[in-house]
Protein backbone atom coordinates (compact mmCIF):
# COMPACT_ATOMS: atom_id res chain seq x y z
CA UNK A 1 0.00 0.00 0.00
CA UNK A 2 1.43 3.92 -1.16
CA UNK A 3 1.56 6.20 1.32
CA UNK A 4 -0.55 7.98 0.22
CA UNK A 5 -3.26 5.13 0.47
CA UNK A 6 -2.28 5.16 3.98
CA UNK A 7 -2.24 9.11 4.83
CA UNK A 8 -5.48 9.54 2.74
CA UNK A 9 -9.00 7.66 3.65
CA UNK A 10 -11.61 7.39 1.39
CA UNK A 11 -15.37 7.15 3.30
CA UNK A 12 -18.82 7.84 2.68
CA UNK A 13 -20.58 10.76 4.12
CA UNK A 14 -22.29 10.60 7.06
CA UNK A 15 -25.27 12.65 8.11
CA UNK A 16 -23.71 14.22 10.59
CA UNK A 17 -20.77 15.63 8.00
CA UNK A 18 -23.19 16.89 5.58
CA UNK A 19 -22.63 20.85 6.89
CA UNK A 20 -19.36 20.28 6.36
CA UNK A 21 -19.54 18.74 3.02
CA UNK A 22 -21.94 21.90 2.04
CA UNK A 23 -19.41 24.25 3.35
CA UNK A 24 -16.55 22.27 1.76
CA UNK A 25 -18.31 21.92 -1.93
CA UNK A 26 -18.63 26.01 -1.71
CA UNK A 27 -15.32 26.74 -0.54
CA UNK A 28 -13.99 24.32 -3.68
CA UNK A 29 -16.39 25.40 -6.26
CA UNK A 30 -17.33 29.24 -5.44
CA UNK A 31 -15.90 31.32 -8.08
CA UNK A 32 -13.24 28.00 -9.40
CA UNK A 33 -15.54 25.51 -11.22
CA UNK A 34 -16.59 26.84 -14.87
CA UNK A 35 -20.34 26.26 -15.04
CA UNK A 36 -20.64 27.76 -11.31
CA UNK A 37 -18.80 30.30 -11.66
CA UNK A 38 -21.23 32.20 -14.29
CA UNK A 39 -23.84 31.65 -12.06
CA UNK A 40 -22.96 35.28 -10.50
CA UNK A 41 -24.42 34.41 -6.38
CA UNK A 42 -23.01 35.23 -3.46
CA UNK A 43 -21.31 32.21 -1.06
CA UNK A 44 -24.04 32.54 1.57
CA UNK A 45 -26.92 32.28 -1.74
CA UNK A 46 -25.03 29.26 -3.26
CA UNK A 47 -24.63 27.43 -0.11
CA UNK A 48 -28.57 27.93 0.22
CA UNK A 49 -29.18 26.65 -3.37
CA UNK A 50 -26.48 23.82 -2.97
CA UNK A 51 -28.21 23.20 0.32
CA UNK A 52 -31.80 22.89 -1.36
CA UNK A 53 -30.58 20.93 -4.47
CA UNK A 54 -28.55 18.18 -2.79
CA UNK A 55 -29.25 17.97 0.87
CA UNK A 56 -32.71 18.89 0.75
CA UNK A 57 -34.65 16.21 -0.80
CA UNK A 58 -37.30 13.84 0.43
CA UNK A 59 -35.32 10.96 -0.05
CA UNK A 60 -31.87 11.30 1.69
CA UNK A 61 -28.86 11.20 -0.36
CA UNK A 62 -26.52 9.02 2.78
CA UNK A 63 -29.23 6.67 3.48
CA UNK A 64 -28.19 5.18 -0.37
CA UNK A 65 -24.48 6.27 0.39
CA UNK A 66 -23.82 8.67 -3.09
CA UNK A 67 -21.59 11.10 -1.64
CA UNK A 68 -17.65 10.01 -0.55
CA UNK A 69 -15.27 12.49 1.20
CA UNK A 70 -11.32 12.39 1.02
CA UNK A 71 -9.71 13.41 4.30
CA UNK A 72 -6.29 13.73 5.29
CA UNK A 73 -4.95 11.39 8.41
CA UNK A 74 -2.12 14.12 8.95
CA UNK A 75 -4.62 16.92 8.91
CA UNK A 76 -6.76 15.70 12.09
CA UNK A 77 -8.94 13.92 9.26
CA UNK A 78 -9.54 17.09 8.00
CA UNK A 79 -11.79 16.51 4.54
CA UNK A 80 -10.34 17.77 1.92
CA UNK A 81 -12.00 16.15 -1.39
CA UNK A 82 -15.26 14.98 -1.98
CA UNK A 83 -17.67 13.15 -4.91
CA UNK A 84 -21.10 13.95 -5.07
CA UNK A 85 -23.20 11.64 -6.34
CA UNK A 86 -27.22 11.10 -7.50
CA UNK A 87 -29.62 9.11 -9.39
CA UNK A 88 -31.21 10.78 -11.72
CA UNK A 89 -34.64 8.34 -11.38
CA UNK A 90 -35.20 9.77 -8.41
CA UNK A 91 -37.74 12.90 -8.55
CA UNK A 92 -35.99 14.76 -6.22
CA UNK A 93 -32.62 14.71 -7.82
CA UNK A 94 -31.94 17.91 -8.91
CA UNK A 95 -34.77 20.11 -7.80
CA UNK A 96 -34.27 23.63 -7.67
CA UNK A 97 -35.44 25.46 -4.89
CA UNK A 98 -38.95 26.80 -5.31
CA UNK A 99 -37.55 30.90 -3.46
CA UNK A 100 -35.38 31.77 -6.66
CA UNK A 101 -35.09 35.61 -6.86
CA UNK A 102 -35.57 37.47 -10.74
CA UNK A 103 -32.00 37.64 -11.08
CA UNK A 104 -31.55 33.48 -10.60
CA UNK A 105 -34.40 32.49 -12.71
CA UNK A 106 -32.57 34.11 -15.41
CA UNK A 107 -29.62 32.54 -15.28
CA UNK A 108 -29.87 29.00 -13.18
CA UNK A 109 -32.42 27.49 -16.07
CA UNK A 110 -30.03 28.48 -18.58
CA UNK A 111 -27.57 26.60 -16.24
CA UNK A 112 -29.84 24.16 -15.98
CA UNK A 113 -30.77 23.92 -20.15
CA UNK A 114 -27.51 23.38 -21.10
CA UNK A 115 -26.84 20.08 -18.56
CA UNK A 116 -29.83 19.02 -20.03
CA UNK A 117 -28.77 19.85 -23.75
CA UNK A 118 -25.78 17.54 -23.07
CA UNK A 119 -27.79 14.99 -21.71
CA UNK A 120 -30.24 14.86 -24.99
CA UNK A 121 -28.17 12.62 -27.20
CA UNK A 122 -27.42 9.71 -24.59
CA UNK A 123 -31.38 10.69 -22.84
CA UNK A 124 -32.46 7.04 -23.40
CA UNK A 125 -29.74 5.42 -21.66
CA UNK A 126 -30.16 6.87 -19.17
CA UNK A 127 -32.69 4.69 -16.94
CA UNK A 128 -35.92 5.59 -15.33
CA UNK A 129 -35.33 3.25 -12.52
CA UNK A 130 -33.54 3.69 -10.04
CA UNK A 131 -30.55 2.08 -9.06
CA UNK A 132 -29.13 1.69 -12.72
CA UNK A 133 -27.43 4.70 -13.56
CA UNK A 134 -25.11 6.80 -11.16
CA UNK A 135 -25.05 10.65 -12.03
CA UNK A 136 -21.66 11.97 -11.40
CA UNK A 137 -22.51 15.88 -10.03
CA UNK A 138 -19.25 16.92 -8.89
CA UNK A 139 -15.73 16.20 -7.49
CA UNK A 140 -13.81 18.78 -5.79
CA UNK A 141 -10.08 18.64 -4.37
CA UNK A 142 -8.97 20.83 -1.65
CA UNK A 143 -5.85 23.93 -3.25
CA UNK A 144 -2.95 21.79 -1.97
CA UNK A 145 -4.10 18.24 -2.27
CA UNK A 146 -4.07 18.61 -6.40
CA UNK A 147 -2.14 16.34 -8.35
CA UNK A 148 -1.71 14.09 -5.58
CA UNK A 149 -4.69 11.48 -7.55
CA UNK A 150 -7.65 12.22 -4.92
CA UNK A 151 -9.94 12.78 -7.42
CA UNK A 152 -9.31 9.73 -9.33
CA UNK A 153 -9.57 7.45 -5.63
CA UNK A 154 -13.04 9.02 -5.24
CA UNK A 155 -14.45 9.13 -8.91
CA UNK A 156 -12.97 4.82 -8.60
CA UNK A 157 -14.51 4.62 -5.27
CA UNK A 158 -17.82 5.61 -6.45
CA UNK A 159 -17.90 3.80 -9.27
CA UNK A 160 -16.96 0.74 -7.49
CA UNK A 161 -19.67 1.00 -4.49
CA UNK A 162 -22.54 1.72 -6.66
CA UNK A 163 -21.50 -1.16 -9.31
CA UNK A 164 -21.70 -3.33 -6.23
CA UNK A 165 -24.79 -1.69 -5.56
CA UNK A 166 -26.22 -2.60 -8.28
CA UNK A 167 -25.62 0.57 -10.64
CA UNK A 168 -24.23 -0.62 -14.08
CA UNK A 169 -23.78 3.02 -15.73
CA UNK A 170 -22.28 6.00 -15.29
CA UNK A 171 -22.60 9.93 -16.75
CA UNK A 172 -20.87 13.19 -15.99
CA UNK A 173 -21.08 16.61 -17.49
CA UNK A 174 -17.74 18.09 -17.61
CA UNK A 175 -16.64 21.59 -18.01
CA UNK A 176 -13.10 21.79 -17.93
CA UNK A 177 -9.79 19.55 -19.51
CA UNK A 178 -9.19 18.44 -15.96
CA UNK A 179 -12.69 17.00 -14.77
CA UNK A 180 -12.67 15.15 -18.32
CA UNK A 181 -8.98 13.60 -18.16
CA UNK A 182 -9.96 12.55 -14.71
CA UNK A 183 -13.35 10.78 -16.19
CA UNK A 184 -11.13 9.33 -18.73
CA UNK A 185 -8.58 7.71 -16.42
CA UNK A 186 -11.35 5.84 -14.96
CA UNK A 187 -12.71 4.12 -18.46
CA UNK A 188 -15.32 7.30 -19.15
CA UNK A 189 -15.02 8.48 -22.78
CA UNK A 190 -17.07 11.53 -24.46
CA UNK A 191 -19.84 10.60 -26.19
CA UNK A 192 -21.33 14.86 -26.91
CA UNK A 193 -19.22 18.18 -26.53
CA UNK A 194 -20.60 21.63 -26.54
CA UNK A 195 -19.22 25.31 -26.47
CA UNK A 196 -20.22 27.57 -24.40
CA UNK A 197 -19.55 30.37 -26.84
CA UNK A 198 -21.72 28.51 -29.92
CA UNK A 199 -24.64 27.40 -27.44
CA UNK A 200 -27.97 29.59 -27.44
CA UNK A 201 -30.61 29.89 -24.98
CA UNK A 202 -33.90 31.82 -25.92
CA UNK A 203 -31.89 33.55 -28.67
CA UNK A 204 -29.51 34.80 -26.33
CA UNK A 205 -25.13 33.43 -25.68
CA UNK A 206 -25.67 33.44 -22.13
CA UNK A 207 -22.24 32.01 -20.86
CA UNK A 208 -20.12 33.44 -24.58
CA UNK A 209 -16.32 34.04 -23.92
CA UNK A 210 -16.14 31.91 -20.17
CA UNK A 211 -14.24 29.02 -21.23
CA UNK A 212 -16.79 26.84 -21.17
CA UNK A 213 -15.87 23.47 -22.83
CA UNK A 214 -18.48 20.60 -21.67
CA UNK A 215 -18.24 16.92 -22.55
CA UNK A 216 -20.99 14.46 -21.46
CA UNK A 217 -18.91 11.21 -20.32
CA UNK A 218 -20.31 8.16 -20.28
CA UNK A 219 -19.05 4.36 -18.83
CA UNK A 220 -20.59 0.77 -18.96
CA UNK A 221 -19.70 -0.50 -15.35
CA UNK A 222 -17.49 -1.77 -13.63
Amino acid sequence: MSDSNIRFLIAPVLPYEAGALLRLYVDLFYDREPLTACLGLSRERMAAIAESMHLGRGTSPFASKLYWVAKDREAAGTAIGFIVCDDPANPDAERLPPDLTEQEQSVLPAVMALLAALRAPVVTRISKRTGECLHVAAIGIAPGYEGMGLATRLLRTALSEAYAAGFRHAFAECTGPASRRCHEKCGFISLYHLSGDAWTFNGNHPFAQRGLDCHMMWKDLP
